[in-house]
C-alpha cells in the first residue's frame, strides 16, 4: 500500500501548487486510537485534510476514468513534525509514524455526490475546516491520472489531498474530530 500525500491544493493551504510526498504506511494512525507526541521535535503541526482511497488497479490513468479508481473518502489530519535546523531527517518530518490520522471510510456509493460532500474537521469544539473535493485546485481527477503516470495504483493506496485548513500547534489534551455530511468519522486525543 502507498500513502501520498499533497501540500496546498485548497484555498486554506499556503501552496498554490500543490506538491506530493510519499509516507510510509506505518504513518496510517486510525480514528478512535490516540495520537502520543513524540520526542524527537519541539513540536508537531496537525492540518485538516480530505483523504482518498484507492479501489481498483490503474497505471496511466486517463482523467476521464479516474473516477472509477477510487472508492470511499474520509477526513483526517496530517502531521509535520518542526524538528529544528537537523534537515538530515527532514523528508521524514512530515511521514513518522502516526503522522496521516485517518477516519471511517465513506463509500462513494452512499452518498450523492461524494465530491460535493462537506467535510468539516473541528480541534476539540472549534471547526478549522469546512471543505470538500470539489475546491481542490488540483482536481480529483486529475491527481489520480498524475500519480498513476509516476507509479501504478493499487487497491487499498491512499491519497491526502492537500492542506485542506489552517495549521495547529498540537498539545496534550487536544481532540481531533471530523465529520462527513454530519456523520462522525474521526476522534482521536493528542496524549503525551
Amino acid at each position: 500500500m502507498k500513502v501520498i500525500g499533497f501540500t496546498g491544493n485548497y484555498d486554506s493551504g499556503d501552496n498554490q501548487n500543490p506538491m506530493a510526498y510519499l509516507m510510509a504506511d506505518s504513518s496510517l494512525l486510525f480514528t478512535d486510537r490516540p495520537f502520543f507526541l513524540p520526542d524527537f521535535a519541539d513540536a508537531f503541526i496537525a492540518t485538516p485534510t480530505i483523504i482518498v482511497r484507492m479501489g481498483r488497479l490503474g497505471k496511466c490513468v486517463a482523467p476521464k476514468f479516474a473516477h472509477r479508481y477510487w472508492d470511499a473518502f474520509t477526513a483526517g489530519f496530517t502531521l509535520r513534525a518542526k524538528a529544528g535546523n537537523d534537515s538530515r531527517l527532514a523528508v521524514l518530518d512530515h511521514a513518522f509514524d502516526g503522522a496521516a490520522i485517518v477516519g471511517d471510510w465513506i463509500s462513494v456509493t452512499d452518498v450523492d455526490s461524494p465530491l460535493d460532500a462537506v467535510v468539516e474537521a473541528m480541534v476539540g469544539d472549534q471547526v478549522v475546516s469546512s471543505c470538500c473535493l470539489a475546491q481542490m485546485h488540483l482536481p480529483l481527477d486529475e491527481m489520480i491520472a498524475a500519480v498513476s503516470t509516476r507509479c501504478s495504483i493499487k487497491m487499498g493506496d491512499l491519497l491526502l489531498t492537500g492542506d485542506a485548513g489552517p495549521d495547529h500547534k498540537l498539545v496534550p489534551g487536544d481532540k481531533l474530530l471530523a465529520s462527513i455530511g454530519g456523520q462522525r468519522v474521526l476522534d482521536v486525543k493528542v496524549r503525551l
